[in-house]
């Protein structure tokens, strides 16, 4: 079969290679469609610590069961699936207790495509575990964005709030776009997203948003109190990952309201903790999803109408994946929302 192998920063190379067996417990898939993260974009400039080079990355993507390892049962040859990529213990006393996005031993195992080979191939082994079955209304462009959806639908179990009268989304890549579609979902009554560039804006406003702002308008939080009688929003969702964007997340909740950093930051952040502390603001840290974030997001996706072409900004057969996609990524993530990969014809 052929991979993209990753053998260190800027190195990624399309490979010839055996196609993997299924050992105990495991399953093969047949990739059809695997997105291109933010974080194999960061891999490929600045390398995998903790993981040593020489894996195959891809963690977004769905695909066909084309073999089970030898105690497997559960599961069907041919049956289409989406795949939830964490890799746990199953025995710490987090895993118990069903938060496997808590484990122990999470730094080290990471998500399939982290360390361990993934997507970004004709075929990967997974463990049995990871399968979910694809709906029929799932397409497989739009199945391939089940695992960021995931994220979004994560953060919004966290905050524990149900039909919000104002959710704010700051930051309108892939992540922030489908948090206004779980926001929709969710019953939000007013959802203001906070980004920039026109076609993200746009999707955002077809995607249920009903103010959409710039994140460096100077009237911003001014905006946003008087879209809810002076108060706020009940429910913010940061999906940036920069310092300046957490700042705004906190300017725009309202007292009491719930702030989830879905976005990853690579520097520390300076916060007004008076201003959190004498209006009971609570911020809360959300880490990739747990099982049944996975299975809503699923049914979300299968019934909120994803304009996949607008969406999915660009597709590729694998022996592209470097130059249509990894390369330009590098240079500027503003002209792309996702990219996809599609490594079986």
């Amino acid at each position: 079969m052929q991979a993209a192998m990753f053998y260190g920063p800027r190195d990624v190379r399309l490979i010839d290679m055996a196609t993997p067996s299924p050992q105990a417990g495991e399953v093969l898939v047949k990739v059809q469609r695997a997105g291109i993260c933010g974080s194999d974009v960061n891999r490929f400039r600045y390398g995998s610590h903790p993981w040593p080079p020489g894996f195959i990355m891809g963690h977004e993507f769905c695909g066909e069961i084309a073999a089970l390892g030898p105690d497997v049962t559960g599961l069907q040859l041919g049956a289409q699936i989406v795949v939830e990529p964490t890799l746990y213990c199953g025995t710490c006393p987090y895993c118990r207790q069903g938060y496997h996005n808590r484990c122990v031993d999470f730094v080290r195992r990471g998500l399939t495509g982290s360390g361990t080979n993934g997507a970004f191939a004709e075929y990967v082994c997974v463990p049995a575990y990871q399968p979910h079955a694809r709906p029929e209304a799932l397409s497989i462009e739009v199945a391939a964005l089940v695992e960021p959806m995931a994220v979004s639908v994560h953060g919004w179990s966290l905050a524990g709030v149900q039909a919000p009268k104002c959710a704010v989304v700051v930051g309108i890549g892939n992540i922030g776009l489908l948090a206004i579609l779980v926001a929709k979902a969710r019953g939000a009554q007013q959802i203001i997203a906070i980004g920039k560039y026109a076609p993200r804006q746009e999707l955002a406003y077809a995607y249920g948003a009903t103010l959409v702002l710039e994140p460096d308008d100077p009237h911003l939080q001014a905006r946003v109190l008087e879209r809810t009688e002076g108060l706020g929003a009940d429910v913010v969702l940061e999906a940036a990952g920069a310092p300046s964007s957490l700042r705004t997340a906190v300017e725009v909740a309202c007292k009491g309201g719930k702030i989830v950093v879905l976005g990853v930051f690579h520097e520390e952040v300076a916060l007004d903790y008076r201003t959190i502390l004498m209006h009971e603001k609570q911020i809360i840290g959300s880490l990739i999803y747990q099982r049944q974030d996975f299975a809503d997001a699923i049914t979300i996706l299968a019934e909120s109408g994803v304009q996949k072409q607008r969406h999915i900004t660009a597709e590729m057969p694998l022996h592209d994946i470097v130059s249509h996609g990894f390369l330009p990524l590098s240079q500027s993530r503003a002209a792309h929302i996702k990219m996809q990969v599609y490594p079986s014809a």
